[in-house]
C-alpha cells in the first residue's frame, strides 16, 4: 500500500473512532524525561549518572518479570554492544510469561489485598491470563465489578466482590480505593472537617452497589440507608455527572453504571490512577503520595506529566504494556542508584534510582535462579512447590517496595532458613555444582561465575581478591564455594532492587 493512502486511511481510522493516537514508548520515553529534566533544572539538582548494564539488567528483570537474570542472560547483556539493547530487553520481558505472572501479584495485591489464599491464587490466575493477552486495563476492571453477584465456581472476577462480603459500604470504600485512587473510608461515619469527601458522598457511592427495591405503582428505585440517621440516599457519582438509567432495573444495574463512568477514558481518576500505581512501582515513589489520595488537595510531585502521561495512557486503549515500556525506557528509571556529591535527596524529583526491597516473591524466585534452578518452571524441583513458595513469600512480604527494610526475624530466616540451606548446598545447587566441577575454571573465574549469579554483575578487584583467599583455605572447593553464594544471598545488595 502507498505510503500517502495508508496515511489517510489511518487519519480516517483515528477520528472514525474519536481516539488520539498515543505516541510510541520511546517518544512517550522522551516526553517524561523533558519535564522530569525541566524540574532538576528549576531545583538546581544534579541528576544520578546513567546506571550500567549490570545495574540496569537486575534492575529490569526484578521489575518486569519478578525475578534477577540468569548467570547466561547477565553475561550476554553486558557483552551485547547493541545501541538498542535496553529497549529491547524491555520488550522482550514484557512480552514473557514472567511478567504475566509477577505483574498480575502485584495487580492482585492492589485490588484485593484482603483476599483468602484460595481465591487470591485463583483472581491471580486470572489476572494473569489478562496481561498475557495483553487486555485493556479498563475492561480488567470492568469484568471485576461487573462480575455476577452469585457465588459460583470458577468465578475468579467475583473474588473482588467476595473480599468486601458484597456489602455495598465495603465495595465502594474498594472500588474508590483501588481504581480511581480514592480513600473514601474516613467518610464512612462522619464528615471529616479536613477531607474532601462527605458522608453523604460515601454513601451514595455505596448506593450503586444496592439492589433496586419498589417504590410504588411498579416503579423501582435505588437507595441506600445511612446508618444511625434514619436516611436513605440514592446513587450519586462523585463528580455530581447526572446518570442516565435504564427504564428496568436489574439487581446489577447500579454495578454496571458505576463501572462504566470509573472506567470511561474522561474519568478525571481512572487513568492517573493506574499511571500513579504502576509509576510508584516502577521508581519507588508516586507522583502522588499517598497514591489512595488523588483527591487534588494533595499535589502530584509533577502535575503536568501525570495529566500527560493520563492522557497517553487513554488514548493507547489503556495498554498497561505500552505504559510500562515507556517508563523503563526513560532516562530517569535508568539512573544510577548512587547520587553524586550535591545531587538532591528529595525521591519525588527522581534524580536517582531509589533502593527498593525485594518482595517475598521476588526474593523466592531470585533465591531459584541464583542457586542455578531453572527460572520459569515450577514442576521441576520439589523445593519449588507453590505452597512452599507461598509460605516463604508471606514470610518476607512488603507494603510498600520503596520503603521496604528487612527485619530482623526475616534477616535470620533467610541466614537459617530450609530454602537457603537447600540452595546453598553444594550437593544440591546446580550452580555450586557447575561452578565446582568446572575444571577450565580457576578460583577468579569461578567467584565471577558466583557474582554474576547472584549479582548479576562481576566481582570488583577486592571483592574478587577476598573470596579467592577464603577459596584457598579449605581443601574442598565445594563448600568455600558455598559460603560465598551464602554470603552473597544474604548481603544487601541482593535483597534490594536498586
Amino acid at each position: 500500500m502507498r505510503p500517502a493512502v495508508l496515511a489517510a486511511l489511518t487519519l480516517l481510522l483515528s477520528h472514525g473512532t474519536g481516539r488520539a493516537a498515543s505516541p510510541a514508548p520511546a517518544d512517550l520515553a522522551a516526553r517524561i524525561d523533558a519535564r522530569i529534566a525541566a524540574r532538576w533544572a528549576a531545583e538546581k539538582v544534579t541528576p544520578a549518572a546513567p546506571a550500567g548494564d549490570a545495574e540496569f539488567a537486575r534492575r529490569a528483570y526484578l521489575d518486569l518479570v519478578g525475578r534477577i537474570p540468569t548467570v547466561a542472560e547477565a553475561r550476554a547483556f553486558i557483552e551485547d554492544r547493541g545501541a538498542g539493547k535496553r529497549s529491547a530487553l524491555v520488550a522482550r520481558l514484557l512480552g514473557s510469561g514472567g511478567y504475566a505472572r509477577h505483574w498480575a501479584t502485584f495487580w492482585r495485591r492492589e485490588w484485593v489485598p484482603q483476599s483468602p489464599a484460595a481465591s487470591g491464587d485463583e483472581i491471580e490466575g486470572w489476572i494473569a491470563a489478562q496481561l498475557r493477552d495483553n487486555a485493556p486495563y479498563d475492561r480488567v476492571v470492568r469484568a471485576l465489578l461487573t462480575a455476577p453477584a452469585v457465588r459460583a465456581p470458577g468465578g475468579a472476577p467475583q473474588t473482588f466482590l467476595i473480599a468486601s462480603e458484597f456489602k455495598p459500604e465495603n465495595l465502594a470504600a474498594n472500588t474508590t480505593r483501588a481504581f480511581l485512587g480514592i480513600n473514601l473510608d474516613c467518610a464512612q461515619c462522619h464528615n471529616h472537617p479536613f477531607a474532601r469527601w462527605t458522608r453523604d458522598q460515601f454513601w451514595e457511592t455505596a448506593a450503586f452497589f444496592a439492589r433496586p427495591s419498589e417504590a410504588g405503582a411498579g416503579a423501582q428505585r435505588i437507595e441506600i440507608g445511612v446508618p444511625g440517621t434514619g436516611t436513605k440516599l440514592g446513587p450519586q457519582l462523585l463528580t455530581g455527572e447526572r446518570v442516565t438509567w435504564p427504564a428496568a432495573l436489574a439487581p446489577d444495574t447500579g454495578r454496571g453504571v458505576l463501572a462504566a463512568w470509573v472506567t470511561k477514558k474522561d474519568n478525571p481518576y481512572f487513568a492517573k490512577n493506574a499511571v500513579n500505581r504502576v509509576w510508584a512501582q516502577l521508581f519507588g515513589t508516586g507522583l502522588v503520595e499517598p497514591l489512595d489520595d488523588l483527591s487534588g488537595e494533595n499535589p502530584a510531585s509533577h502535575p503536568e506529566l501525570l495529566d500527560e502521561l493520563a492522557a497517553a495512557f487513554a488514548d493507547s486503549g489503556f495498554d498497561l504494556k505500552h505504559l510500562t515500556a515507556a517508563l523503563a525506557q526513560t532516562r530517569a528509571y535508568q539512573l544510577s542508584s548512587v547520587a553524586p556529591p550535591g545531587g538532591g535527596s528529595d525521591p519525588r524529583l527522581f534524580a536517582r534510582a531509589a533502593v527498593r526491597g525485594l518482595t517475598g516473591e521476588q526474593l523466592y524466585d531470585s533465591l531459584r535462579v541464583a542457586a542455578g534452578l531453572p527460572p520459569d518452571r515450577t514442576d521441576l524441583d520439589p523445593l519449588n512447590a507453590a505452597a512452599t513458595r507461598k509460605r516463604f513469600a508471606e514470610r518476607f512480604r512488603v507494603e510498600r517496595a520503596g520503603t521496604a527494610q528487612r527485619s530482623i526475624l526475616q534477616s535470620l530466616a533467610l541466614m537459617n532458613g530450609a530454602v537457603t540451606a537447600e540452595l546453598t548446598d553444594p550437593a544440591t545447587s546446580p550452580a555450586l555444582k557447575a561452578v565446582a566441577g568446572a575444571p577450565f575454571l580457576d578460583a577468579a573465574a569461578k567467584v565471577e561465575a558466583l557474582y554474576l549469579a547472584a549479582l548479576g554483575r562481576t566481582p570488583t578487584a577486592e571483592e574478587s581478591a577476598a573470596a579467592v583467599r577464603h577459596l584457598a583455605r579449605g581443601a574442598d572447593a565445594g563448600p568455600a564455594l558455598a559460603d560465598v553464594l551464602w554470603a552473597l544471598l544474604n548481603g544487601s545488595e541482593f535483597g534490594t532492587n536498586h
